[in-house]
């Protein structure tokens, strides 16, 4: 199938052209279109993401109408996104650079958790802000997205200081509305492997959901930049899909699904540095670990 051909299929099946929605200064380039067909168009079963889909109709999601994006983008400088960021993850062309990935962000992330956890997504985020040290009074959350994650530990921690980092100025506009009015949150541009944070900084740290979305190297260099980051005896506290998951989860492209079969969450936190690595069953069969930065 052709790039115009997709185009006019997804505008037909949608309502709305997807490629147009990265906007001007994010263009989708052709060859995410070539890749999320190729991934359609594998002969594996594809109904998990069926059935998300179909789950999407039905979630409560906020109100975004009133967004004016021309003008919230207009307030983010220019910045360099790297190869490994710049895929059509889920299927989405423009990947995270995109206001479609953004405003289906909640539901979508609803939906897949409808499977696991009796409160979606949501009420996994609560768990996990539980396993934050009570005591901690200045956190963050890396590739924080729309800001769910950040705004639970926020929540649940209201004399902390709350950072969600995301490199999405598309995600940082949709969380600033669906998570409004919490005082101590902070959503701020960033990349989780170079934050402008200072060393020592931190109490604990979150990553949920996003080491499946970069390759080994960038890997390695989150959790360089979270070590920096933490004070000795931080916390920080690892959540991801399983391995096979996303083998299973097809449909929604994922580039980077060869390197997770492999990825082996205590012996990359060990060579990181990290010490005291405990399991943590919040919605199985998602993993957590929490560890520690040594004294």
């Amino acid at each position: 199938m052709s790039n115009d051909q997709w185009t006019k299929n997804e505008t037909n099946r949608r309502g709305f052209d997807m490629t147009q929605l990265a906007g001007d200064r994010w263009p989708a380039p052709s060859w995410h279109a070539e890749k999320i067909q190729e991934e359609m168009s594998s002969d594996t079963p594809k109904n998990r993401m069926v059935d998300v889909v179909k789950r999407m109709v039905g979630q409560v999601v906020p109100d975004f109408s009133g967004i004016d994006w021309d003008a919230e983008l207009a307030g983010f400088e220019d910045v360099e996104y790297p190869a490994y960021y710049r895929q059509p993850f889920h299927s989405v062309p423009g990947g995270y650079l995109s206001e479609a990935a953004a405003l289906g962000d909640r539901g979508a992330m609803e939906a897949i958790y409808e499977e696991w956890h009796p409160l979606k997504s949501l009420g996994l985020r609560e768990q996990l802000a539980a396993l934050i040290p009570a005591s901690a009074k200045t956190v963050v959350d890396l590739g924080g997205g729309t800001g769910d994650m950040g705004a639970a530990i926020a929540r649940r921690l209201p004399d902390a200081h709350v950072r969600s980092i995301d490199a999405s100025p598309f995600m940082l506009i949709a969380g600033r509305v669906q998570n409004e009015g919490i005082p101590n949150l902070a959503l701020e541009q960033g990349f989780a492997e170079s934050t402008s944070l200072e060393d020592g900084s931190l109490d604990a740290a979150v990553i949920t959901l996003v080491f499946h979305e970069c390759p080994n190297v960038i890997k390695r260099k989150i959790l360089a930049e979270v070590l920096r980051m933490l004070r000795p005896g931080g916390t920080f506290v690892l959540s991801d899909t399983p391995n096979d998951d996303l083998h299973d989860f097809r449909g929604f492209y994922e580039p980077y699904k060869e390197e997770w079969l492999n990825f082996d969450p205590d012996a990359v936190l060990t060579t990181a540095g990290f010490v005291d690595i405990m399991t943590s069953d919040v919605a199985p069969p998602l993993w957590t670990r929490i560890a520690r930065k040594p004294e």
